[in-house]
């Protein structure tokens, strides 16, 4: 989940001291985007609070159907050529869903300063089913030598089901804005992500991570674009090392940006657009790749290779701010390619309010 964009902890409501009136004023005709940053601060002593759920169904990966992959068991090394010649086709079918409830807030420390806070609450779901054929290439007709105990001896399904619920990885945020004038605006800031959340059971990403970033935000009257670049950096994880041995490595670094747009359709109705991408280098693959066997055959099987990594997402929501300081936000994120662990449509609902 580490790579899963969560609501932004950026504030609908935005406020400036005006020196002349000696009070903190309203400075935004938008309430700001929803998955993206806006270099903006909440303003000093200002505070923010929010819920946000989120709902993963993943599909693919690295372009793999998870409803369809097939994959190939070869016999171990045997004396016997004609043992060996023998191995199982499978077919299986994956179903992993990921929901996550988010609690966040900003603190307005200065007026240029902001901190925040998101607090998720996960739950993961996987079921897998495994329909297995032996392919009898070497013995034939023989089926004294491999065999299943049930059924017909040559086919078998396999099933399993797990769940799990709990804290995911808890995320603190420090943004400054760096400059500020009447149209544009530019910050900085960095995150600091807690492993918080359990890495065996799809909950938490079992590393530390800091993320430094840049935001730039413009004002051309009610349309506010804005543009969002980070690096990840990531510690060590046994999701990148061996599960079952408990040893950990390195999981890869992240190049991301964000680039988009809120754009105050009326004064209590914003619309948020995003393109979001991220790049990592030597990430674990997925790939196809067909099967000879001893027979000059083919089958379709699976295989695991490092390389980089490219996702792309589209996203549009809306802000809807029904009364006083109380914004409802809507969203659908939306794939662009099929790199990585992917979902066709995430939706996500929040509700937050600023005193």
């Amino acid at each position: 989940m580490t790579s899963q964009p969560i609501p932004s902890p950026a504030s609908g409501f935005i406020y400036t001291f005006d020196k002349t009136l000696g009070v903190a004023t309203r400075s935004a005709q938008s309430f700001g985007p929803i998955l993206a940053e806006r270099a903006e601060t909440i303003g000093k002593d200002k505070f923010f609070f929010g819920f946000a759920s989120q709902f993963f169904r993943f599909n693919s990966i690295d372009g793999v159907d998870l409803s369809r992959i097939s994959a190939v068991f070869q016999h171990q090394p045997t004396p016997n050529p004609v043992f060996g010649d023998d191995f199982i086709t499978t077919e299986n079918f994956l179903d992993l869903n990921i929901g996550q409830f988010t609690g966040y807030f900003t603190y307005g420390l200065t007026d240029r300063i902001d901190l925040s806070v998101a607090i998720p609450m996960v739950s993961a779901s996987f079921n897998v089913i495994s329909r297995a054929t032996i392919q009898r290439v070497g013995t034939g007709d023989d089926r004294s030598v491999h065999f299943f105990q049930s059924g017909d001896g040559t086919t078998a399904q396999f099933s399993g089901a797990a769940s799990a619920s709990g804290l995911g990885d808890i995320m603190t945020r420090i943004k400054g804005t760096v400059m500020r004038t009447p149209r544009a605006a530019l910050a900085a800031g960095l995150d600091l992500r807690v492993p918080t959340g359990d890495e065996y059971n799809f909950l938490g990403s079992g590393a530390a991570g800091l993320k430094p970033f840049v935001v730039m935000s413009f004002k051309a009257g009610r349309v506010s674009p804005h543009l969002n670049g980070a690096f990840q950096w990531n510690g060590k994880s046994v999701l990148a090392g061996n599960v079952a041995m408990g040893d950990k490595r390195k999981l890869p670094n992240e190049i991301s940006f964000i680039a988009g747009a809120d754009i105050g359709l009326s004064p209590k109705l914003t619309l948020a657009a995003d393109i979001l991408g991220l790049r990592r280098e030597n990430a674990q693959r997925l790939t196809s790749t067909p099967f000879q066997a001893a027979n000059g055959a083919f089958y379709n099987n699976i295989a695991f290779r490092r390389g980089g990594l490219s996702q792309y997402n589209g996203a549009v929501g809306f802000k809807i701010n029904g009364t006083g300081n109380l914004l409802l936000a809507f969203n659908l994120l939306f794939k662009l390619n099929n790199d990585g662990l992917r979902g066709r449509v995430i939706p996500l609902i929040s509700l937050s309010y600023s005193l």
